[in-house]
């Protein structure tokens, strides 16, 4: 196999996806102890399930993640490790919120926001064009390009969190977002970027095989705005590690949660 083929090791690949599914299997047996903190009720006119469910799926796929970070060589390991730095306040904000309940939205967009500060601080990378006149001037200006980026990273976090109210919605979209942005990337010779979508779909489809279709497990906020961060960050670092990239390519990815939640807040605005 030609080595701009090679992107991922088979070993590293199936170590990853059995991660992240063992994981999931655990958390679903083992509810009887924590189902307490961890279940999500079926109560609310919103709940499709019939029955309290795990919700701590973030859990399985962060795990699955910290095996893609030990496994991979220097380069990409070392780009995984800064973003899973990063995604810690989105993270543990919105798991804090599967065990408790009593995170606020407005908390959990500014660790969204957060983790986009800390990641532009970790990586160098930032959204310095849009193509757009005037405006592209503006983002030569280092603090509103850190301004701006964490609040489009902010943004495209939560609008996976508000996407996910249906087995399989979340983790399916995200899984097609990371194709494409893999597929865009392998295009222009980022192997190092490629890789890390097409890790970041095994660490979903492993959790999928107990969420879809019969929804065993939920992602929860944690898993959410995890994912929501990374698919975030990664069309960040796309335009900005290869120019020949429209900024414009990775927000068309992104498009279906972004239109989701602006349809959400002009219905209830309504």
């Amino acid at each position: 196999m030609p080595p701009q083929l090679h992107l991922v090791e088979p070993s590293t690949a199936a170590l990853v996806g059995l991660t992240s599914t063992a994981m999931s299997v655990l958390i679903v047996l083992t509810g009887r102890w924590h189902g307490k903190h961890t279940h999500d009720s079926s109560d609310g006119v919103q709940k499709f399930h019939t029955a309290p469910t795990p919700r701590i799926g973030g859990l399985a796929i962060f795990a699955a993640l910290f095996v893609a970070w030990l496994l991979l060589p220097k380069g990409s390991g070392m780009l995984l490790g800064l973003m899973l730095i990063a995604s810690l306040p989105a993270f543990v904000a919105g798991f804090i919120e599967d065990l408790t309940k009593r995170v606020g939205v407005r908390e959990r967009l500014l660790a969204t926001i957060l983790s986009g500060v800390a990641a532009y601080y970790l990586t160098g990378y930032s959204l310095t064009r849009v193509d757009v006149p005037g405006f592209d001037v503006l983002l030569q200006w280092m603090p509103f390009t850190v301004a701006f980026t964490a609040f489009a990273v902010g943004g495209v976090a939560n609008s996976v969190n508000i996407i996910d109210g249906f087995n399989g919605l979340a983790g399916g979209v995200l899984m097609i977002c990371f194709g494409m942005l893999a597929a865009i990337a392998w295009q222009v010779g980022d192997t190092h970027l490629a890789k890390l979508c097409i890790l970041f779909i095994l660490c979903v489809a492993g959790f999928m095989f107990l969420n879809f279709p019969f929804g065993k497990i939920f992602m929860g906020d944690g898993g959410a705005y995890l994912m929501g961060f990374l698919l975030a960050w990664t069309a960040v670092m796309l335009p900005a590690r290869n120019p020949e990239v429209s900024p414009w390519a990775a927000i068309v990815v992104c498009s279906y949660p972004l239109i989701e939640t602006l349809f959400s807040m002009f219905r209830r605005i309504w």
